[in-house]
């Protein structure tokens, strides 16, 4: 099949969407990626097979102003959708692979026109992520999104999720979710997890920089920063910590929003620790192995809410293909993965002295730590690992080439 995916974004780097380009690519399918350009990069580029067409926005105001209300108002963006109709008619495309709530209903109309199939690839719960971050807004940004409340966001994820051919999740709560919430029969649900793949993973070069860390005990946070993933909570636990591990620092490996790291990077100084916090901003997604080897232990502290409940991280994965043992929050998916495979400590969302008591556990208890840092590696082989995934697309896809032959 010619397969079309829609990313809204640049690409490269997009870890999840290039792992199931290569997957649908082995299978005997041609990917065409249609994503945001930059200016300077090739609009046409193949990487690694993938057929890479890039699209640069308008830059006149009314042109802009079109798009804008025409998605605040109907979920429809005129500019992807032309983009998107000129890719399907140019390269025979006969299925769309949409990432991402935001464009499925414009991928839908699309897909409508050329009666061809659609798959929503839904990484997230999108309308419990806008809640979860919209906590930090501007004044500006919340003017602007008015025109699309909360309640529109949802409706709009029920009327896509019944009017996509097939759905892809990343967690089994997701799933249960879209069942039990927009009232979609499982069988049209697969569910992906954001799984590594072992033998890239393995095989990455480990650099030099990370031996300035080699003296200290290094606790890992790696992805975005938001007030829903909980790092402020890692950062309150780091007085306690230091209590008992003096040569501690708390390794922040990404970045987020200006005025949301200057809030945590104060709450730093408030707490006098910011010699121990290190924020490294973000870097390459091939340097992350090399931070994960100098961790002692892998942190995923989001904070309990109907997102997080819905959602899992692949930090977690990393984490564990790496034999790092985790300390995790009790949000739905992550304290089911990790109680299932006894891989790291659960603490309750927001509880700083219980996760600086985890972490301190970790350190007190080398064995202990190993051996959970041995399961989380087990369980990955066995089970939480891309090869598999892998699988469940193919197939999904093979039957979607049978119900359309």
């Amino acid at each position: 099949m010619n397969i079309c995916m829609l990313l809204v974004s640049f690409f490269p780097y997009d870890d999840r969407v290039e792992k199931e380009a290569r997957a649908l690519l082995q299978a005997g399918h041609n990917v065409f990626l249609l994503s945001l350009g930059k200016r300077g990069a090739p609009v046409r580029e193949e990487i690694k097979g993938i057929k890479v067409i890039r699209v640069l926005p308008s830059k006149a105001f009314l042109n802009r102003l079109w798009n804008y209300f025409c998605f605040q108002l109907f979920f429809i963006h005129p500019f992807w959708a032309k983009a998107l109709a000129d890719t399907v008619k140019q390269y025979g495309i006969e299925a769309l692979h949409v990432h991402d709530l935001l464009m499925v209903k414009t991928g839908l109309y699309v897909a409508n026109k050329y009666n061809i199939p659609l798959i929503a690839d839904l990484h997230e719960n999108y309308p419990e992520g806008m809640k979860a971050w919209g906590e930090k807004k501007t004044w500006r940004r919340k003017i602007l999104d008015m025109p699309a409340p909360l309640w529109r966001w949802k409706r709009l994820e029920r009327l896509c999720v019944k009017r996509a051919n097939k759905i892809i999740t990343v967690v089994e709560e997701a799933k249960n979710h879209y069942v039990r919430d927009c009232r979609i029969p499982p069988e049209k649900i697969t569910v992906m997890m954001n799984t590594m793949d072992l033998e890239t993973f393995d095989n990455a070069e480990i650099k030099s920089v990370c031996n300035n860390y080699k003296d200290n005990f290094i606790i890992s946070y790696i992805g975005c920063f938001g007030p829903h993933r909980g790092i402020d909570t890692s950062i309150k636990a780091m007085p306690k910590i230091l209590e008992k591990i003096p040569n501690a620092k708390l390794l922040l490996v990404g970045g987020g929003l200006k005025e949301y790291e200057e809030e945590i990077k104060k709450l730093c100084k408030d707490l006098k620790v910011e010699n121990n916090v290190i924020f490294t901003g973000w870097v390459n997604f091939n340097s992350i192995p090399s931070y994960i080897s100098v961790s002692d232990v892998g942190l995923v502290p989001h904070h309990k809410s109907g997102h997080t409940d819905t959602t899992i991280p692949n930090k977690l994965f990393q984490y564990m293909t790496m034999r790092k043992p985790v300390v995790v929050t009790d949000a739905k998916p992550l304290r089911r993965i990790v109680e299932e495979t006894k891989c790291g400590i659960v603490v309750p969302s927001g509880d700083y002295n219980k996760m600086a008591n985890a972490v301190v556990k970790l350190y007190e208890d080398k064995d202990y730590a190993k051996k959970l840092g041995e399961n989380g590696r087990r369980a990955v082989e066995r089970k939480y690992n891309w090869e598999k995934e892998a699988e469940k697309l193919c197939e999904l896809y093979e039957k979607l080439r049978e119900g359309y032959a």
